[in-house]
């Protein structure tokens, strides 16, 4: 298991996100391959530990995951096989410090998310959003979702190109750049603007045919069956990530991701509040007063009995012990709280009025004392 993010930065769980960017920028330098004392793979294998954990906790979304779940939170964050360098969307903050180091010292990994690539390189696919709605039966037990996924795939016929049989040549309207100058004249003088190539559509290559199956697209659009396991104790817009189930990539390159983003649906007899869950009970004034039993249901399906004290108030709560949710990641479970309410009926019987008159002129009163006896009076007059 990965060590402690905030371990691995040297901060506090109370770190402002400033003091979490100086420590990450500082480890950074340590791990520059100038400076460290380190070999290239260890470097390497540093710097990567340092990112992931300056990816989580520089973002509060996955910052909070994590906080209350540890890894388990923001596992569903990254792809199948773990955090990589296609996960890290802050190079921004620390290029000024390395420059192209990325380049010469990973491989390139950061080279998707930067601006500077050509637009007919290979250029990863959008990631896809599913909103998926669970119960909280669900939240108990897990839940092994089976989605349909409309999205794109890089159709196989022209391997992407959408050229005939993936016949393509260098675009000559913009000399395969993508790109085209376009000038105009405005009152302030020549004004010139860059946009993509109307011919090849910013591609930078031309097909004097189309592919008959994809119409040049390139794609396809398909529907593909996703499992998801959503584990016990899920929480509210918890994300999970399924590599490579978004749309097709451009020009070779890979295709998005699919983030699937869990809700949990209202349930009418039951509030979660975290690892507790709430329910109400109704009783009669009696069993208040009296105490008694009374039958409830609970998030497994069971129905079972709870004891009401003597005396119980309206709006009292009982606990029931381990009949709430799971911890994530964890057997443990919460409890289940139980509001006490009482039933007041809006017509009694000739019977139940007189009772109800007689309790009432008698609430509130104290019994009358017992009388005295002989020896307990000869003992006060002494």
């Amino acid at each position: 298991m990965p060590r402690d993010y905030y371990e691995v930065l040297g901060v506090t769980k109370d770190a402002t996100q400033d003091e979490i960017k100086r420590a990450y920028r500082a480890l950074a330098k340590k791990y520059h391959p100038d400076v460290t004392d380190l070999s290239k793979d260890d470097a390497e294998i540093k710097f990567k530990e340092v990112s992931e954990a300056y990816e989580v906790l520089s973002d509060p979304e996955k910052k909070k995951l994590y906080d209350q779940y540890g890894h388990a939170g923001v596992n569903g964050q990254f792809g199948s096989g773990g955090f990589s360098w296609d996960d890290f969307t802050h190079a921004d903050d620390i290029s000024d410090i390395f420059g192209d180091i990325f380049g010469s010292m990973f491989g390139g990994g950061f080279g998707r998310r930067q601006q500077t690539r050509s637009r007919n390189s290979p250029r990863q696919g959008e990631s896809l959003r599913y909103d998926l709605e669970i119960t909280l039966a669900e939240v108990l037990n897990g839940k092994t979702a089976e989605l349909s996924i409309p999205h794109s795939v890089s159709c196989g016929d022209c391997r992407g190109t959408g050229g005939k049989d993936g016949n393509t040549e260098v675009c000559q309207t913009c000399k395969g750049s993508g790109q085209v100058q376009r000038v105009s004249r405005t009152p302030f003088g020549n004004m010139v603007s860059v946009g993509d190539c109307p011919k090849c559509g910013g591609s930078g290559r031309y097909s004097k045919e189309r592919c008959p199956k994809c119409g040049g697209a390139g794609r396809l659009n398909v529907t593909t069956k996703v499992s998801v396991e959503i584990p016990k104790g899920a929480e509210e817009e918890m994300r999970f990530r399924v590599a490579g189930k978004g749309e097709a990539g451009y020009s070779g390159g890979p295709p998005g991701d699919l983030i699937v983003v869990v809700h949990i649906r209202e349930n009418k007899d039951f509030r979660r509040d975290g690892m507790n869950l709430w329910s109400e009970v109704t009783t009669t004034y009696p069993k208040l007063v009296l105490g008694g039993e009374e039958t409830v249901g609970t998030i497994d399906g069971d129905k079972i009995s709870i004891t009401i004290p003597p005396g119980t108030q309206i709006g009292g709560v009982l606990r029931i012990s381990g009949k709430g949710l799971p911890k994530l990641g964890q057997g443990v479970r919460g409890n289940m709280f139980v509001r006490v309410m009482m039933d007041v009926p809006k017509k009694v019987s000739p019977y139940e009025k007189e009772l109800l008159s007689k309790l009432d002129d008698q609430a509130g009163k104290r019994p009358a004392c017992k009388p005295k006896s002989k020896i307990r009076q000869k003992l006060e007059e002494l």
